[in-house]
């Protein structure tokens, strides 16, 4: 297991998904309001341990080690089906799912999650990172992702907004 910092040091940890953290980050809840955006913990988990593509990490609070969420990345280099290489930017890390558990939600923790996917790219030489979201749904996160950054694509994924953050300079 490896940890990853960013942001404030003292603020966040990312720990890979393990069998030593995984009860912990499977009971994770959000909010009722959001529960038709992001599939239950269990089956996230589940997903991304026969999703060898993806790397999850849960996301804790440095000074205590408490579980707030969790991460899954993809870097398309690793995708080998030709029909699934589709659905990503070339050159961008893709953010799967990121959820921040409902009580500590508004604290930046979602902002340093994102930072976090942005630096992972940087650090394994992709220039930018892509995610998609459930535009349509009532309570989505379209308007979070724009306050970081990111731009629509034109592209529909899945029934959902594409939208691709680059890095400059």
């Amino acid at each position: 297991m490896k940890w990853f910092h960013v942001g404030v040091r003292g603020v966040l940890s990312f720990l890979q998904l393990h069998r030593s953290n995984v009860d912990a980050l499977g009971g994770l809840t959000i909010a009722a309001s959001q529960q038709h955006l992001l599939a239950p913990n269990s089956e996230w988990i589940a997903q991304a341990a026969f999703n060898p593509e993806s790397i999850t990490f849960g996301v804790f609070q440095d000074h205590d080690q408490k579980e707030v969420g969790m991460i899954s990345l993809i870097d398309p280099r690793l995708v080998h089906e030709e029909e699934d290489l589709e659905h990503f930017q070339q050159g961008c890390l893709y953010v799967w799912r990121l959820m921040i558990a409902d009580k500590f939600q508004g604290k930046g923790y979602g902002k340093l999650s994102i930072e976090f996917a942005q630096a992972y790219a940087k650090a394994i030489g992709l220039g930018g990172v892509s995610l998609t979201t459930m535009d349509k749904e009532k309570d989505n996160a379209l308007p979070f992702y724009q306050r970081l950054g990111f731009q629509p694509t034109g592209r529909r994924l899945d029934d959902e907004i594409e939208l691709i953050w680059r890095q400059t300079g």
